[in-house]
């Protein structure tokens, strides 16, 4: 497995982030982190991953601050490593935007939720937000019960307690 790392640095004041893209699709795994790279933060590191146990390996590795996941891993349940891949803020992306895997998504703990057709500034803009949320401590969204929001039919979100 070949492990593919881009060290980047923007002028901004926030600390410096390391992101992991977890997808299945060179394609988009390899598009996403040269968007990344591109985006308006301090990064330390942008790793890619392609499989489920490729992603967890890593993980450990690099200890990312940001993880942007698919749904779907070759067959495999991304939205199952979320819990694994705490204390990242994990955003998915996703070309499933049915309200339930939305809801599931924000039930394991995902930050966002943002779907692969949108454009690309909704996935820099939602990521940029998460960085901003996961510096001061507030990676999680609201517990299951608590106030939310989780927009149906919308085709990005940013999961996050109401209030916050």
């Amino acid at each position: 497995m070949q492990v593919s790392c881009v060290s980047a640095t923007n002028d901004l004041v926030l600390p410096a982030l390391a992101v992991l893209v977890v997808d299945d699709q060179a394609a988009v795994r390899d598009g996403v982190a040269r968007l990344i790279a591109c985006a308006p933060l301090t990064l330390r590191q942008v790793c890619t991953a392609a499989t489920a146990e490729h992603a967890l390996r890593l993980a450990a590795w690099l200890q990312p601050d940001l993880v942007v996941l698919d749904v779907d891993l070759a067959g495999g349940d991304g939205l199952a490593l979320i819990a694994q891949l705490a204390p990242a803020t994990v955003l998915v992306l996703s070309c499933h935007s049915d309200v339930g895997t939305r809801e599931r998504a924000q039930r394991l703990g995902a930050g966002a939720f943002i779907e692969k057709h949108q454009p690309a500034a909704e996935l820099l803009g939602a990521l940029v937000q998460l960085a901003h949320l996961h510096l001061r401590g507030e990676q999680r969204p609201a517990p299951p019960g608590a106030a939310s929001q989780v927009l149906a039919g919308a085709s990005s979100d940013v999961l996050k307690a109401a209030g916050s």
